[in-house]
């Protein structure tokens, strides 16, 4: 790697947001939550925003698609998620004076299911509005620790239903599918994939396409990228699997363990028979988003899904530099081509009854040296070569495809490319393709923190 490809203000950002995590290691998650909400959420002139709050009845009818899609997985579940008592909110972000296309992205924020909000995502939400000529409404699905899976996965659903049939007094009409884009970044992106995925299998139609931004598809964080010493020096996602922890006593985090208690008990008696790998249960929990035995649920770690096919298309954006990388390359194969990559072998054993086995079709960018999420430093070169990347797949999968001035991508089923620093583009190098023949993928490593 070269010593510094990017510019100055690239790597002074990179080590603040290594600072902030470090700040925050012996912080309580209320204490955090409470400093990140205090975070500035301005927006600027050329744009509008309106706050909404769903009518409850999209919460009740995503609830009956989750009761009979995750039947499977209940004995695994905090039942929590049936509670309804802070509503679902959200945001429509718009640019001013803009065309009416009748696209809508629906955004999901990242922040590792326990941070993050709308507000605090609109530097980017209020970018792609201007640049995709269209509105963007982003949700706040509830978050950890105080909401587990499915939780954030029932607010999801609920804010696609919402797009597609408001009401007959909403302000806008419905949406047709073939009209909205889901994007989603790190947990936001995993969110998008495994909404995508549920969608699928319960039969609702699906998106125009998905757009995942170093998304985290990955639960177990198994595979060889995320414990890659170089990525020390080029990522700030923290190389640990037990992250992020509870942290010290406190009102939120005391409910927390109360709620672990009684799922690990409902484990205990029930021994469910659910999908997953023996080194789930010879470790102590790692995540606050889900018991051990739910990190191989394909809406949880869409990366391990008995098939990704049949899915709408992808556009998958990963750092050469980010932690995350190999999932997202490993879930981009597997996707374009679900009868080859059939990884890992305990969660596709039923690979061949499955309905869904077309290739889905992807297009996989994976950019040189970059960390985690590089489309939050619009101030770089290749994240705005990035965003415009994004723009076009935007426009291609919901636009009339007669239009000229919009770049046709290769229609085979995947297209793998890796664009240096300068944005120039090159097929995908076999570096980036080794993490298709590891063989401990969903199998949660044995690490001592």
């Amino acid at each position: 790697m070269s010593e510094t490809p990017f510019s100055p203000q690239y790597y002074v950002v990179l080590e603040q947001l290594r600072q902030s995590f470090k700040y925050f290691e012996d912080k309580s998650i209320e204490e955090a939550k409470h400093a990140l909400d205090a975070l500035p959420t301005t927006y600027p002139d050329t744009h509008v925003v309106n706050e909404v709050k769903l009518d409850e009845k999209f919460l009740l009818k995503s609830k009956e698609y989750l009761d009979n899609g995750l039947k499977i997985y209940e004995d695994v579940l905090d039942d929590n998620w049936k509670c309804f008592d802070d509503g679902l909110c959200g945001e429509w972000v718009r640019f001013k004076n803009c065309k009416d296309t009748g696209n809508v992205i629906l955004y999901f924020f990242g922040g590792g299911y326990y941070m993050g909000c709308s507000k605090q995502a609109r530097s980017l939400t209020c970018e792609l509005a201007e640049k995709a000529e269209c509105p963007i409404f982003t949700f706040d699905y509830r978050l950890n620790p105080k909401y587990q899976f499915p939780a954030q996965l029932c607010d999801a659903v609920a804010a696609y239903l919402y797009l597609l049939n408001p009401g007959p007094d909403s302000e806008f009409k419905p949406i047709d599918p073939k009209k909205i884009i889901f994007a989603g970044s790190s947990a936001g992106g995993g969110l998008a994939m495994g909404t995508a995925l549920f969608i699928r299998d319960v039969g609702l139609p699906s998106p125009a396409g998905v757009i995942l931004w170093s998304p985290w598809v990955d639960l177990t964080s198994s595979m060889p990228s995320f414990w890659d010493s170089e990525m020390d020096t080029t990522d700030h996602v923290p190389k640990l699997l037990c992250f992020p922890k509870i942290g010290p006593p406190c009102p939120m985090s005391d409910e927390y363990l109360e709620r672990v208690k009684i799922v690990s008990e409902k484990i205990e008696q029930k021994k469910p028979n659910v999908v997953g790998h023996p080194s789930f249960s010879t470790s102590p929990r790692i995540r606050l988003y889900c018991a051990n035995e739910a990190l191989a649920i394909p809406y949880v770690s869409p990366m391990l899904a008995e098939s990704l096919g049949s899915l709408p298309p992808i556009l998958m954006q990963v750092g050469g530099g980010d932690r995350l990388r190999d999932a997202g390359v490993l879930l981009s194969f597997r996707a374009s081509d679900p009868s080859k990559y059939r990884i890992p072998k305990y969660a596709t054993t039923n690979f061949e009854n499955s309905p869904f086995k077309e290739p889905t079709e992807v297009t996989l960018e994976v950019y040189d040296e970059a960390c985690h999420c590089i489309q939050f430093m619009p101030f770089e070169k290749i994240a705005q070569f990035s965003m415009q990347r994004a723009i076009d797949f935007i426009k291609y999968h919901t636009l009339d495809k007669n239009i000229k001035d919009i770049p046709k991508p290769n229609k085979a089923p995947l297209n793998a490319i890796a664009i240096n620093p300068n944005c120039e583009i090159r097929e995908l190098d076999e570096k980036y393709k080794e993490c298709l023949k590891w063989e401990n993928a969903g199998v949660l490593p044995d690490v001592k923190e």
